[in-house]
């Protein structure tokens, strides 16, 4: 999933990073900042904010495709993980301003009912035993997304691996990416914000350890209502488990248990409804099947634009992979 100038993860990146630009420009004079002391749109602002990202990237390319020392190509390569974190926030606020915080809630909160004859999301919690030692467990699971969706591409890619690192890693951002379009276009905010009782309680009434507490934190400071369905945590983590299995598996093996906990984790914590669960499971089946497909159906049109980008910003071809694999760290 490379091409002459660029990878396919850039390409979508610098699509991305213009098609948020945009969709900001769509929503201005909704919200203000400060910055600096001076009040900004904030819409506005991180429009630029977007256009800086591309340009940056395009340095970023400029100067490191034609480098051969491995850890600047594994900058090179994985950066996109770093935007996953950005586009993730800010198709959670695209979606409250283009539908003025409305959400689907209402929808998901019945087929809950409708299938449980209550909200497991509020009673889950409450029917297992509340010790510091369960909660740690199940906020540890929630945050093992994290590395689930990562360390298995890294791996590869410190034991030479290059082409399979390249295609793992690929699949798990395309994924990423369709799921943040839709998140944007089809809000749902999660248990914890439609059910008055979840919101008051927060997180409040949970005590562990270190990740309970990291966990609880993030929840505190981060704006979160939004993205719901379906679960990109079950989603992204099926994914990127059957990837471990057919590149990784002895790393599959040690992945299937924290991951199993982490689905049963996103409504133990009241943030997800199970129909959420349910439709990241079917999300990353279909993800894992048919992204490879639909990258083969656009090939063409990702070589068009390598072509443009890389002639119109000089861009030098990139490093061949079987020089990086042999080359020594320390190599320029």
């Amino acid at each position: 999933m490379r091409y002459k100038y660029l990878y396919t993860t850039d390409i979508l990146s610098l699509i991305f990073a213009l098609l948020f630009a945009f969709l900001s420009l769509l929503n201005l004079g909704k919200v203000e900042i400060n910055v600096a002391g001076i009040t900004l749109d904030r819409e506005l602002f991180i429009s630029l904010i977007f256009v800086i990202i591309i340009f940056a990237l395009l340095a970023l390319f400029k100067a490191t495709n034609h480098r051969k020392n491995r850890i600047i190509h594994f900058i090179r390569l994985f950066y996109p993980q770093l935007l996953y974190i950005l586009f993730f926030g800010e198709a959670i606020l695209l979606s409250q301003l283009f539908y003025n915080n409305y959400s689907f809630d209402w929808f998901f909160s019945q087929i809950d009912f409708m299938l449980f004859n209550s909200q497991p999301s509020i009673i889950f919690h409450q029917l297992v035993p509340n010790t510091p030692l369960i909660t740690e467990l199940v906020f540890f699971s929630y945050f093992f997304y994290f590395p689930l969706i990562c360390t298995g591409w890294w791996l590869l890619y410190l034991q030479g691996r290059m082409k399979e690192a390249v295609k793992a890693f690929s699949i798990t951002t395309i994924s990423f990416y369709i799921l943040f379009f839709v998140f944007i276009f089809f809000p749902v905010k999660g248990p914890k914000y439609f059910f008055p009782y979840l919101n008051n309680i927060w997180y409040n009434n949970f005590e562990g350890f270190f990740f309970t507490a990291f966990m609880r934190s993030l929840f505190n400071h981060m704006n979160l209502g939004g993205a719901a369905f379906p679960s990109s945590h079950v989603a992204l983590s099926l994914v990127a488990i059957l990837l471990n299995r057919r590149y990784n598996w002895p790393l599959a093996l040690v992945f299937i248990a924290p991951t199993i906990l982490l689905f049963f984790s996103t409504v133990f914590i009241y943030a997800h409804y199970v129909v959420d669960v349910i439709g990241g499971i079917i999300s990353g089946i279909l993800l894992y099947n048919l992204v490879p497909k639909l990258y083969r159906l656009c090939r063409p049109c990702f070589s068009k634009l390598d072509y443009l980008i890389g002639r119109i910003f000089h861009l030098s071809p990139l490093a061949d992979l079987s020089l990086i694999k042999t080359l020594d760290s320390s190599t320029g």
